[in-house]
C-alpha cells in the first residue's frame, strides 16, 4: 500500500482528534496549554506511542511524542496556543470545530493544531508502513507552549532546545500554507515614547506659543518619519517580494485630559527585516530620524524601547530538506509549491540557530490564521501526513 492510500485510512481518527483539539480553547494569556497537551498525549498513547510532558511552568507544558530510538532524528513541531477569537463575527463558533464545505472551521485549525494532528499521524504512518528502521531512526512530535506571545518565549521551543530534548538533524514547523517555507523575516518591535509639556489648551500662553509642547503631534511626526524607512525585497525569487516593512502606530496611546496639551504619548512600531538586514543599522537610522523630529520641535523628547527583537533566519533554497519537501508536495498535492521565506516571524529562528535545518512553515491547506473563520481543508490532512512521511523517510535515509 502506498503512503497516500495508507494515510487516507487514518482520516476518520485524524479529523476526530483535530476536532477535539480545536474544541479545547488554548488562547495565549487566557487558557493554559495543559489540557491540549494532555489530549495529544492521550491520542499518542492510543496509537501506541510514548508521550511525555516537559515544562518550566506546569500549566504550560510541552508535549513530546516519540517513535524509534536510533541516532538519526527528525522533529515535527507545532504550537499548542492560539490567538484569541477576536471581536469580529464568525460564521461558525470559533471553538466548535464545525465541518462544512470540505473544511473544518475554528480558532487554531490552520495555526497550528491541524499541523500537530498531521504530525502525530505521520509517526503512525512511518511505523505502520515500515518506512524507517526504528533502531536507526527516531521521529518526534513536539507540541510547544507560548509561541503566540511573540515567538521568543523561554517555555516552548527554547526550553526543549536548552534541555537537550530535540536531538534531531532536521525539523518542520507544521503551519498550514501553500509554500515550502525555508525561513522568515526578523521582527523588531519598538515602543516610541514622546514627552512634551502640559498647559491648558485654552490658555493665553498656549495661544501665543509661549508654553506647552504637544507630545501627540510630535509623536505623529515621528511615526510618519519612520514610515518612510520601508525598502524593497532583496533580489531572489525565494524572498517572494518581502522586503523591509515598517508599520508605525500599530498601538497608540497618550494625553491626560481633553483640555490639556498632551505631555506624553507612545506608539508601537512593527518592523519586519528580510534575511541579511542588519538590525543595528535599522536602529541607528531610527535614532537619526527621531533626532531630526526633535530638532524641528524644541522641547520635545523622543526615545524608544525594544519590545521584541527576533532575527531573520533561512536555510539554503537548495537544501535537501527544501528540495524533498517541494518534490513530494508537488507530487502528492498536484500543484506547484514555491520555495521561499515567510513574512511573519516564528520560532524557526531558534531551531536554525541551534544548527537544525528547519522548514519554519510547511503543512496542510488552510487559511484565515489570526482572523475570523480560520479553516483547514479536510482533504489536505491525509495528503499532508503522506508528504511528511515521504520527506522524513527520504531525508533520514540520505547518505550523510
Amino acid at each position: 500500500m502506498d503512503l497516500i492510500t495508507h494515510a487516507k485510512t487514518y482520516s476518520p481518527g485524524l479529523v476526530a482528534f483535530l476536532q477535539d483539539l480545536v474544541r479545547i480553547p488554548s488562547v495565549n494569556g487566557r487558557d493554559p496549554e495543559r489540557p491540549a497537551a494532555e489530549r495529544i498525549a492521550a491520542e499518542a498513547e492510543k496509537l501506541g506511542f510514548d508521550a511525555a510532558l516537559h515544562a518550566s511552568d506546569p500549566d504550560r507544558p510541552n508535549v513530546l511524542v516519540s517513535w524509534g530510538s536510533g541516532p538519526r532524528g527528525f522533529a515535527l513541531i507545532g504550537h499548542l496556543d492560539t490567538v484569541a477569537e477576536g471581536d469580529q463575527p464568525w460564521r461558525h463558533a470559533p471553538f466548535d470545530a464545525v465541518l462544512a464545505d470540505g473544511k473544518m472551521y475554528g480558532r487554531g485549525t490552520a495555526d497550528n493544531k491541524a499541523g500537530i494532528a498531521c504530525g502525530l499521524y505521520t509517526l503512525a504512518l512511518l511505523r505502520d508502513a515500515g518506512s524507517l528502521d526504528p533502531a536507526e531512526h527516531r521521529v518526534l512530535l513536539a507540541g510547544v507552549a507560548d509561541e503566540e506571545s511573540g515567538a521568543s518565549s523561554p517555555d516552548g521551543v527554547r526550553f526543549l532546545l536548552d534541555s537537550g530534548l530535540l536531538p534531531v538533524e532536521g525539523a518542520i514547523y507544521t503551519y498550514a500554507g501553500d509554500i515550502v517555507c525555508i525561513g522568515h523575516r526578523g521582527l523588531l518591535r519598538l515602543w516610541i515614547e514622546a514627552r512634551g509639556r502640559s498647559v491648558h489648551s485654552g490658555s493665553d500662553a498656549w495661544s501665543r506659543g509661549e508654553a506647552g509642547v504637544n507630545a501627540v503631534t510630535g509623536l505623529a511626526q515621528a511615526l510618519l518619519a519612520l514610515e518612510g524607512m520601508a525598502r524593497p525585497a532583496p533580489a531572489g525569487a525565494h524572498f517572494g517580494g518581502l522586503g523591509l516593512t515598517v508599520t508605525p502606530g500599530t498601538l497608540i496611546e497618550g494625553g491626560e485630559f481633553e483640555s490639556m496639551v498632551p505631555s506624553r504619548a507612545r506608539a508601537s512600531v512593527d518592523i519586519r527585516l528580510p534575511p541579511g538586514t542588519n538590525g543595528r543599522e535599522i536602529l541607528a537610522e531610527i535614532e537619526s530620524r527621531l533626532e531630526k523630529v526633535k530638532s524641528d520641535r524644541p522641547g520635545l523628547e523622543l526615545g524608544y524601547a525594544i519590545k521584541n527583537d527576533l532575527p531573520a533566519a533561512m536555510i539554503d533554497p537548495d537544501h535537501p530538506l527544501a528540495l524533498l519537501a517541494r518534490k513530494h508536495a508537488e507530487a502528492l498535492f498536484g500543484r506547484e509549491y514555491p520555495v521561499r521565506i515567510a513574512g511573519p516571524a516564528n520560532e524557526g529562528y531558534m531551531l536554525i540557530g541551534a544548527g537544525i535545518p528547519t522548514l519554519p512553515g510547511f503543512g496542510p491547506v488552510g487559511g484565515n490564521a489570526h482572523a475570523p473563520d480560520e479553516w483547514v481543508d479536510l482533504a489536505s490532512l491525509p495528503v499532508t501526513v503522506a508528504v511528511y512521511a515521504a520527506v522524513i523517510r527520504d531525508y533520514l535515509t540520505m547518505q550523510k
